[in-house]
């Protein structure tokens, strides 16, 4: 049987792992199959939220963790902007979410560039009236010696993990606080916890997100906007393959499966409206620590 979260002060932390080969899913929320959504109270007699028709902006939405967001979103009744770089492959993506049954529509477009943010916000708004989530969740990491690295792998880093989400956030948020109660998750990483060798700049963008974070939890709280940071170990996705992974290492390791961040974005989303809310989310695999 699945296991529960295991509390850690105010993060949340979840174990589990697969090797890079299918496996049964687990699911972090109350509810059975993708797209029946539970109404099963809880031991104070709360309910997880229902997400049906609330309207969710994804970037990085592509491939990877962005990509089974969308579609574990889609299976809870969710409507969907997607954004990421290639047109054919949120195309796709955005007809697979239409087939669940929801409304998806996507904008293709550069997240480091702002007018990416305000075309994808202003098409969200346009589209569904509003916005209720923002998953946060573009990114790009290059491994390697710091005296390897120049300042353009640096600049890179930054702008396409902390640029993108300060620009997201600053668009969209503006709409989300017009909602009674709106959901904001910024990824970052386990290296935004504990500083990782070979990837100081990475290292560094991570620890940013989780300040960004930090900082508008407490200035948005009062205004119904819910702050989480998200913090996977390894996932075995295109992230940095040919940028110090391979495809061939990563199904050879014990790694998170983007399925599993899916799971934690739905967990995440579905807390009881008012009442409970994840800040911080730590998701490891069972191999290291």
């Amino acid at each position: 049987p699945p296991r529960p979260p295991v509390a850690v002060g105010a993060r949340t932390v979840v174990t589990g792992a697969r090797r890079g080969r299918a496996a049964p899913r687990r699911r972090l929320s109350a509810r059975g199959p993708v797209g029946r959504r539970n109404t099963a109270k809880n031991d104070k007699g709360r309910t997880m939220q229902d997400i049906t028709g609330k309207t969710a902006i994804i970037t990085g939405a592509s491939s990877g963790i962005g990509r089974a967001s969308a579609l574990a979103l889609a299976g809870e009744g969710t409507n969907l902007v997607l954004t990421a770089r290639s047109e054919d492959k949120l195309a796709d993506i955005a007809r697979q979410c239409r087939e669940l049954g929801v409304q998806a529509v996507h904008h293709a477009g550069d997240a480091r560039e702002e007018s990416t943010a305000v075309e994808t916000v202003g098409l969200a708004v346009d589209t569904f009236g509003g916005i209720d989530i923002l998953l946060s969740n573009a990114g790009i990491g290059i491994a390697g010696p710091f005296l390897d690295s120049t300042m353009e792998t640096y600049d890179v880093q930054m702008d396409t993990n902390v640029r993108s989400s300060y620009a997201f956030c600053l668009h969209a948020v503006p709409e989300m606080i017009k909602k009674e109660e709106s959901q904001l998750i910024i990824v970052s990483s386990v290296t935004g916890i504990n500083g990782h060798v070979m990837e100081v700049a990475y290292s560094a963008t991570k620890f940013a997100n989780r300040g960004m974070a930090q900082a508008l939890n407490r200035e948005f709280r009062e205004q119904g906007l819910k702050v989480c940071t998200l913090c996977p170990s390894a996932t075995n996705t295109e992230f940095q393959v040919g940028a110090g992974r391979t495809r061939e290492g990563n199904d050879a390791r014990l790694m998170l499966l983007p399925q599993d961040l899916a799971d934690a974005v739905v967990f995440i989303c579905k807390q009881s409206k008012g009442t409970s809310r994840v800040m911080e989310m730590t998701l490891a695999s069972m191999s290291g620590d």
